[in-house]
Protein backbone atom coordinates (compact mmCIF):
# COMPACT_ATOMS: atom_id res chain seq x y z
CA UNK A 1 0.00 0.00 0.00
CA UNK A 2 1.25 3.53 -1.23
CA UNK A 3 1.10 5.97 1.28
CA UNK A 4 0.90 9.88 0.67
CA UNK A 5 1.12 12.57 2.46
CA UNK A 6 0.04 16.07 1.77
CA UNK A 7 1.21 19.01 3.89
CA UNK A 8 2.23 22.76 3.38
CA UNK A 9 5.42 23.61 2.63
CA UNK A 10 7.37 25.86 5.04
CA UNK A 11 10.94 27.31 4.33
CA UNK A 12 13.38 24.43 4.34
CA UNK A 13 11.07 22.56 1.96
CA UNK A 14 12.48 25.37 -0.77
CA UNK A 15 15.91 23.29 -1.94
CA UNK A 16 13.47 20.57 -3.24
CA UNK A 17 10.66 22.53 -4.28
CA UNK A 18 13.04 24.59 -6.98
CA UNK A 19 14.66 21.49 -8.20
CA UNK A 20 11.29 19.68 -9.14
CA UNK A 21 10.05 22.96 -10.33
CA UNK A 22 13.03 23.63 -13.14
CA UNK A 23 12.96 19.37 -13.97
CA UNK A 24 9.32 20.10 -14.49
CA UNK A 25 8.92 23.27 -15.85
CA UNK A 26 12.20 24.02 -17.45
CA UNK A 27 12.42 27.57 -18.90
CA UNK A 28 8.67 28.13 -17.87
CA UNK A 29 10.16 27.27 -14.25
CA UNK A 30 9.53 30.43 -11.51
CA UNK A 31 12.34 31.29 -10.17
CA UNK A 32 13.60 30.28 -6.59
CA UNK A 33 13.13 33.91 -5.56
CA UNK A 34 9.64 33.48 -6.64
CA UNK A 35 8.79 30.38 -4.76
CA UNK A 36 10.63 31.57 -1.54
CA UNK A 37 8.13 34.58 -1.91
CA UNK A 38 4.85 32.05 -2.40
CA UNK A 39 6.38 29.94 0.41
CA UNK A 40 5.86 32.81 2.97
CA UNK A 41 2.78 34.28 1.24
CA UNK A 42 -0.40 32.14 -0.40
CA UNK A 43 -3.18 30.63 0.26
CA UNK A 44 -2.25 27.08 0.24
CA UNK A 45 1.03 25.63 -0.72
CA UNK A 46 0.62 22.23 -0.48
CA UNK A 47 3.10 19.52 -1.42
CA UNK A 48 2.68 15.85 -1.73
CA UNK A 49 5.25 13.16 -0.83
CA UNK A 50 4.90 9.66 -1.26
CA UNK A 51 6.55 6.79 1.82
CA UNK A 52 6.73 6.53 5.09
CA UNK A 53 10.04 6.74 6.61
CA UNK A 54 12.24 7.98 3.80
CA UNK A 55 9.38 10.40 2.30
CA UNK A 56 9.84 11.67 -1.67
CA UNK A 57 8.67 14.81 -2.86
CA UNK A 58 6.44 14.06 -5.74
CA UNK A 59 4.56 17.60 -6.43
CA UNK A 60 2.97 20.32 -5.19
CA UNK A 61 0.36 23.01 -6.02
CA UNK A 62 0.01 26.48 -5.08
CA UNK A 63 -2.67 28.77 -4.94
CA UNK A 64 -3.39 32.48 -4.38
CA UNK A 65 -6.55 34.03 -3.39
CA UNK A 66 -7.19 37.36 -6.25
CA UNK A 67 -10.39 37.77 -4.79
CA UNK A 68 -12.31 37.98 -1.77
CA UNK A 69 -14.34 34.58 -3.64
CA UNK A 70 -11.57 33.51 -6.31
CA UNK A 71 -8.17 31.51 -6.05
CA UNK A 72 -5.84 30.93 -8.70
CA UNK A 73 -4.17 27.59 -9.25
CA UNK A 74 -1.22 29.12 -10.47
CA UNK A 75 1.58 26.40 -10.14
CA UNK A 76 0.88 22.55 -10.11
CA UNK A 77 2.70 19.24 -11.04
CA UNK A 78 3.58 15.51 -10.40
CA UNK A 79 7.03 14.53 -11.06
CA UNK A 80 7.35 13.17 -14.43
CA UNK A 81 7.60 9.59 -13.64
CA UNK A 82 4.63 9.65 -11.17
CA UNK A 83 2.64 11.39 -13.62
CA UNK A 84 -0.77 9.06 -14.68
CA UNK A 85 -0.97 7.21 -11.77
CA UNK A 86 -3.46 9.43 -10.00
CA UNK A 87 -1.40 11.28 -7.64
CA UNK A 88 -2.03 14.56 -9.67
CA UNK A 89 -5.71 13.52 -8.80
CA UNK A 90 -5.24 12.95 -5.56
CA UNK A 91 -3.59 16.53 -5.27
CA UNK A 92 -6.15 18.09 -6.97
CA UNK A 93 -9.26 16.85 -5.00
CA UNK A 94 -7.34 17.73 -2.08
CA UNK A 95 -7.00 20.96 -2.30
CA UNK A 96 -10.03 21.83 -3.86
CA UNK A 97 -11.70 20.07 -0.99
CA UNK A 98 -9.65 22.44 1.15
CA UNK A 99 -10.94 25.77 -0.80
CA UNK A 100 -14.19 24.26 -0.52
CA UNK A 101 -14.03 24.85 3.50
CA UNK A 102 -12.84 28.45 3.02
CA UNK A 103 -16.67 28.78 2.49
CA UNK A 104 -16.01 32.38 0.61
CA UNK A 105 -14.85 31.18 -2.69
CA UNK A 106 -16.93 30.80 -5.16
CA UNK A 107 -14.83 30.08 -8.40
CA UNK A 108 -11.28 28.48 -8.97
CA UNK A 109 -9.07 29.49 -12.04
CA UNK A 110 -6.20 28.26 -13.53
CA UNK A 111 -3.89 28.36 -16.66
CA UNK A 112 -2.98 25.72 -18.54
CA UNK A 113 -0.73 25.03 -21.70
CA UNK A 114 -2.74 24.34 -24.95
CA UNK A 115 -0.38 21.66 -25.86
CA UNK A 116 -0.98 19.89 -22.10
CA UNK A 117 -4.30 17.69 -23.61
CA UNK A 118 -3.29 15.01 -20.53
CA UNK A 119 -4.09 18.07 -17.86
CA UNK A 120 -6.57 19.91 -19.98
CA UNK A 121 -8.86 16.68 -20.01
CA UNK A 122 -7.96 16.11 -15.77
CA UNK A 123 -9.67 18.99 -15.07
CA UNK A 124 -12.29 18.81 -17.34
CA UNK A 125 -12.31 15.67 -15.22
CA UNK A 126 -12.95 18.00 -12.23
CA UNK A 127 -15.46 20.07 -14.09
CA UNK A 128 -13.22 22.88 -14.94
CA UNK A 129 -14.63 24.79 -17.83
CA UNK A 130 -11.84 25.74 -21.19
CA UNK A 131 -12.47 29.25 -21.56
CA UNK A 132 -12.66 29.87 -25.50
CA UNK A 133 -10.23 32.98 -25.71
CA UNK A 134 -6.62 31.93 -26.13
CA UNK A 135 -4.06 34.01 -24.06
CA UNK A 136 -1.21 34.62 -26.53
CA UNK A 137 2.43 33.81 -25.54
CA UNK A 138 1.44 33.18 -21.90
CA UNK A 139 4.65 31.22 -20.93
CA UNK A 140 8.18 32.11 -20.96
CA UNK A 141 8.75 29.39 -23.85
CA UNK A 142 5.99 31.37 -25.87
CA UNK A 143 3.25 29.09 -26.01
CA UNK A 144 -0.08 30.47 -24.89
CA UNK A 145 -2.40 29.03 -22.36
CA UNK A 146 -6.37 28.80 -21.92
CA UNK A 147 -8.04 29.72 -18.78
CA UNK A 148 -9.87 27.26 -17.45
CA UNK A 149 -12.58 27.98 -14.40
CA UNK A 150 -14.43 25.65 -11.87
CA UNK A 151 -17.66 27.25 -10.36
CA UNK A 152 -17.57 26.36 -6.84
CA UNK A 153 -21.47 27.19 -6.63
CA UNK A 154 -22.79 24.94 -9.14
Amino acid sequence: MVTLITSNVNSRDLRKIVNLEQEVFKENAFSKHLLKKLIENHTFFLKLEIGKIKRELIGFIIVINETKERTNIINYLIKPNFQNSGYGSYLLQHTINKIKQLKTIKKIVLNVQISNLIAIKMYEKFKFKRNPSIIENYYHSGESAYLMELDLDS
